[in-house]
């Protein structure tokens, strides 16, 4: 494992990785956690109050799941069980939480799962979980380079503060090829976060996605999509078709009575297939699975960023020297020894 530091993100001595001989940054431990913050990030006001708002929330979820705990339980089996051939992989758990997915895929074989998270609550109840490595950091910093064969980021990307640097940071934490597996929401409204119509928490979800949009951030940082899953179901919740009309409606209702008498738990219906899950019911999440094909190097001679490409059917070209693309606001050319360059 390739530990790196957060502020100068040089490699890490193994025997004291928490101290950095190139620029003197020293981490700590908090209750023998652990930590992995840069200096910016100790010293930065929005960054304290981001962290006391997780850390209120954690608090809260650990009390009584916020989500349900046979949703979150039923949610992290199906997780796990997308996952291609685990055995034996060393896996990055993105904001770990409860550490149900991380327990879930060692039960798939998993050689082991590095839990990071932003709040100690949900590390300090890890700390003695066999096969489970937490980690206090800030996941737009992830203190990992080269390392991870598959990374897990589920509901998180829509937390962050930078989408830009989470992406960059979980694509330099993956090996070469490695997966990733990451859940966000789906065309969710937004107005259910805001404190004028009654959340209690300041930060909650900053942003939603849809299609295009997952696919156009991870092709830019580096990965190509390979699926993408529609996920997260609730009876309470049908599918728009069931709303076009009064009978249809009636219809549903019918439907969901019938569900819920037979069920154990209305939350097992996230356990369905697909497919019948999809006909009823409307999805408010989407799980994407990306397998990184190329790495991002910051430029700081150009104040930018050098994409390299590990294939060159990335471009979908078969002379990379000879094409051109645009990347956001900037031209590249992809030359001959497979950087891209402005």
């Amino acid at each position: 494992m390739t530990r790196i530091c957060p502020d100068c993100a040089a490699a890490l001595a193994p025997r004291s990785p928490l101290e950095c001989a190139g620029c003197g940054w020293r981490g700590e431990t908090r209750d023998g956690i652990p930590v992995y913050l840069s200096n910016a990030d100790r010293t930065d006001p929005l960054m304290a109050d981001y962290m006391a708002n997780y850390d209120e929330i954690c608090t809260a979820d650990i009390t009584e799941a916020i989500m349900g705990e046979r949703f979150l339980a039923n949610i992290a089996t199906k997780t796990a069980g997308y996952v291609r051939a685990p055995e034996g992989k060393r896996v990055l758990d993105i904001g770990v939480g409860r550490g149900l997915l991380a327990e879930a895929l060692l039960a798939r074989g998993a050689s082991s799962v590095t839990g990071v998270d932003i709040s100690l609550g949900y590390l300090e109840r890890l700390a003695d979980k066999p096969g489970i490595e937490p980690v206090l950091a800030n996941a737009e910093n992830l203190p990992f380079a080269n390392t991870f064969d598959i990374a897990f980021a589920t509901d998180v990307m829509e937390h962050v503060l930078n989408v830009g640097s989470f992406l960059y940071a979980m694509n330099r934490a993956l090996k070469p090829g490695g997966r990733v597996y990451i859940r966000v929401p789906f065309e969710e409204d937004l107005l259910m976060y805001s404190p004028h119509l009654g959340c209690e928490y300041r930060l909650v979800h900053l942003r939603s996605f849809d299609r295009r949009l997952i696919r156009l951030f991870l092709r830019n940082a580096g990965f190509t999509v390979e699926r993408i899953i529609p996920d997260g179901f609730w009876l309470h919740l049908p599918a728009r078709f069931w709303l076009l009309t009064p009978f249809l409606e009636r219809t549903y209702d019918r439907f969901e009575e019938a569900a819920r008498a037979r069920l154990d738990d209305p939350a097992d219906v996230e356990l369905w297939a697909g497919p019948i899950a999809r006909l009823f019911m409307r999805p408010v999440e989407m799980l994407v699975v990306a397998r990184k094909t190329g790495v991002i190097e910051p430029d700081p001679a150009r104040r930018g960023l050098v994409r390299k490409i590990e294939r060159k059917e990335l471009l979908g070209i078969a002379d990379p020297v000879a094409a051109t693309g645009r990347v956001g606001s900037l031209a590249f050319r992809a030359a001959g020894d497979g950087v891209l360059q402005p």
